[in-house]
């Protein structure tokens, strides 16, 4: 295993972008990501190299979010994300329109969750995901479109 300083400087900005597309605030992914990798550090040790450090590393940031997420009750991103180009009607909408898909995923099963997390929000191949579980990669695209489906029907009819 590297040395935890190159895994920091290899891994920090994809993990803290991974972590501002979930939680819509700069603050937020920053302190988030710290606690990535101070927890990361302490569970190195029990950490099976095997090549997906990335996916380990967000795996810790979701349920680091979705901690959160629960602790606060809130599911929206901080004020000042996306500028309003189009007018505040127009902001409005997309606010809430994030608002609603990010209490859908968290509304749909842990396993559909953290595969829609991991692979729209933290760009994860869902081979990668399905490897890491002990899948086939078709157990991984099914799995996804299942859970897009379940959003379709969650969000039906919402705008």
């Amino acid at each position: 295993m590297e040395d935890f300083g190159a895994v920091f400087r290899d891994y920090y900005q994809r993990v803290y972008r991974f972590l501002l597309a979930l939680s819509g605030s700069p603050h937020q992914a920053e302190e988030l990501a710290q606690e990535v990798f101070y927890r990361a550090l302490l569970a190195l040790p029990r950490y099976r190299d095997d090549g997906h450090m990335f996916t380990w590393l967000c795996t810790i940031g979701k349920n680091l979010w979705l901690n959160e997420c629960r602790r606060q009750r809130r599911l929206e991103p901080l004020e000042g994300q996306e500028g309003a180009a189009d007018g505040p009607e127009a902001e409005a909408l997309r606010h809430d329109t994030r608002r609603a898909l990010r209490r859908a995923v968290l509304e749909l099963p842990e396993e559909y969750r953290d595969v829609v997390i991991l692979h729209v929000y933290g760009g994860v191949p869902l081979r990668e995901l399905a490897e890491r579980r002990g899948k086939s990669e078709s157990w991984g695209k099914v799995t996804f479109y299942r859970a897009k489906a379940l959003l379709r029907e969650k969000l039906e009819g919402w705008t």
